[in-house]
């Protein structure tokens, strides 16, 4: 494409009046960049007509986002964020990630691989000291192979909400003080375990002098421009910005609990413009080096022969075998949400939810398979685990027993 630019030139001649200027209007053509996208119109209107009729007949209440290459293509906000206030849900609503937040964390300790803080390999032991199982290194946290136990239930004694004494820290401290037996023994199997991510939290913490929530702020809200996103430990004391409410049942919002104190694992609130600044920000290099971030689309967590397998904070799959998927979803306190990134073209696909009523989610797969009905023969792309598509982010904490051992990498 090119476009007509007016350019003054002034030319100087030599006339009757020496050194006399003449301005002179003249129009060049110059080359402007034009940005191409994957997606067509009629594409995306064929993604509205499935917005708009869960909106409006199986009260879908969230926000539908479809971007490439820093730019959104198909953006739409239903339902309430809050019911009682009558407050809607716009593009400037923060939802909370749930386990969408695990990529977050993942990406936390790539950074501090990348700057030579830590390494992969190392044991958990080394940067929490204490810590009762010296053998369960921070790769494994990463691909959900320690067989760590479930901390909900170490730590549903304690006192609940306004705590300062509730932190990731106190997860370690709780580890330590019940020596609890494992599942089984590291790498043995993939297993799900937001235990380890709440304990990668800690790491960070431990290796960059800095509450989780900070280092993240510094070194990936700020630098990638998410206004708008913010980390949740659930502190009465603390005035949060606005953000949806969660909903159990459709008018029902459900409680925190003492659980919304950990992070690492989930308690991150987003809108999914800033979920599509996360993603597009990737690709740049601005927060992390492009090949340093290549670990985490490697498949470690289970055989190669599941269709469906992990990296560090995202699951990966390929879809109609041709096209590499990196995406995760996440389910708590009423929240539903995914987050696709298909790096063929530099896009970004996110569903935020805010109800949690089966009828109105939105299937990932079926807005792909719109987007890429050429590549499409009679694909489903989540069934691999046999779990609801949107279900699956906390659905998978059983054993995987078929998965025996892998071979693993990681410095």
């Amino acid at each position: 494409m090119v476009v007509a630019a007016a350019i003054s030139l002034v030319v100087c001649y030599f006339g009757g009046r020496q050194n006399e200027a003449q301005v002179v209007e003249t129009v060049v053509e110059t080359p402007q960049k034009t940005t191409r996208y994957t997606f067509t119109k009629e594409q995306i209107a064929a993604i509205d007509s499935i917005v708009e009729r869960k909106c409006r007949n199986d009260n879908f209440s969230g926000v539908v986002l479809i971007g490439q290459k820093d730019s959104v293509l198909y953006e739409r906000a239903c339902g309430l964020a809050n019911i009682r206030e009558n407050i809607p849900n716009t593009d400037t609503t923060a939802f909370q990630l749930a386990s969408v937040s695990k990529q977050f964390t993942a990406v936390a300790i790539l950074q501090l691989y990348e700057r030579g803080r830590l390494r992969l390999t190392d044991s958990v032991a080394k940067y929490l000291p204490g810590f009762p199982y010296p053998d369960i290194t921070i790769h494994q946290l990463l691909v959900h192979r320690s067989g760590l136990p479930n901390y909900h239930y170490l730590c549903d004694r304690k006192p609940m909400l306004d705590d300062p004494y509730f932190s990731n820290q106190q997860i370690v401290a709780e580890l330590i003080e019940a020596n609890a037996g494992r599942f089984f023994r590291p790498n043995r199997r993939f297993q799900y375990s937001n235990t380890g991510y709440a304990v990668l939290a800690a790491v960070v913490e431990a290796v960059s002098g800095l509450k989780f929530e900070n280092y993240l702020e510094d070194n990936i809200f700020k630098p990638l421009g998410m206004t708008r996103t913010f980390t949740y430990r659930a502190m009465q004391s603390v005035n949060y910005p606005p953000h949806a409410i969660g909903y159990e049942s459709r008018k029902t919002p459900a409680d925190d609990n003492y659980l919304d104190h950990f992070l690492g694992d989930k308690g991150i609130y987003s809108t999914a413009n800033d979920l599509l600044k996360w993603d597009q920000g990737l690709y740049s290099g601005k927060i992390i080096n492009p090949d340093t971030l290549q670990r985490a689309f490697q498949p470690m967590g289970r055989r190669v022969r599941f269709g469906n397998n992990y990296g560090y904070g995202w699951r990966l799959t390929t879809y109609a075998d041709t096209i590499p998927i990196q995406f995760h979803s996440g389910w708590w306190h009423g929240f539903k949400t995914s987050l696709i990134r298909i790096p063929k073209d530099t896009a970004t696909i996110v569903v935020l939810r805010n109800s949690s009523n089966r009828s109105g989610g939105i299937g990932m797969t079926q807005l792909l398979d719109i987007l890429y009905s050429s590549s499409a023969t009679d694909t489903t792309l989540f069934d691999t685990e046999h779990i609801d598509a949107e279900e699956f982010a906390e659905a998978d904490t059983t054993l995987d027993a078929a998965a025996d051992s892998v071979d693993v990498v990681g410095e």
